[in-house]
């Protein structure tokens, strides 16, 4: 849904103009990922519901993120330093969680196999977060966005490499349909550009 919730943003902030192509692109992957998530979900009761709607703000914070950057910038900010700082507002607010639902986790040695791995999992998400505040500036809020479908589709391959998971027709055909729709939300060329604002000048973009 991210995708779905940054078109309209980058619209009302100025960030892209409207074109049905890019439109039908972005629809055309939020159709292969439902083609692999509604088959085997189901929502009986209300409260179900209710937490769907909760996780769905997450994908409107994350498209308000892209639009935000594209439109103001970072503050003279790179990719790396943006980073820090929001893993900083993070750690304020997710340490009293953990410690009042009895979450905390050592960070000390000795460190096991979960351990290592967390440490892998967070240098591997360093790079692609600074990556992605680095795409949005190059190519828009609209396209970078997209990596949300790139994330559904390496799902799916990671869980065939590693878990030998076996899939029905319906989750290639629905691949496929994410793959045409990136294509189709390309990012503009540099001459249908919409002109940035000073501030993303002076900041994202140096």
């Amino acid at each position: 849904m991210v995708p779905i919730f940054a078109f309209p943003v980058a619209l009302a902030l100025g960030n892209d103009r409207f074109e049905a192509r890019r439109l039908g692109g972005l629809f055309l992957g939020l159709a292969g990922v439902m083609m692999i998530v509604l088959p085997s979900a189901s929502i009986p009761q209300m409260g179900s519901a209710f937490w769907v709607m909760i996780a769905l703000i997450g994908g409107a914070c994350y498209a308000c993120e892209g639009n935000y950057v594209a439109k103001w910038g970072t503050a003279g900010m790179d990719s790396i330093q943006v980073l820090l700082g929001a893993s900083l507002v993070g750690a304020i607010i997710s340490l009293p969680l953990a410690l009042a639902t009895g979450q905390w986790i050592n960070p000390m040695p000795p460190y096991g196999i979960p351990d290592y791995a967390h440490i892998l999992g967070s240098l591997i998400h360093v790079m692609v977060y600074a990556g992605y505040v680095w795409l949005v500036g190059r190519t828009g809020p609209v396209f970078a966005v997209q990596v949300s479908y790139l994330v559904t589709v390496f799902g799916v391959f990671w869980a065939k490499v590693i878990l030998n998971e076996t899939y029905v027709p319906q989750v290639w055909l629905a691949l496929l349909a994410m793959l045409a729709g990136m294509y189709l939300v390309q990012p503009r060329k540099p001459s249908e550009q919409v002109a940035p604002s000073a501030s993303m000048d002076q900041t994202g973009r140096n």
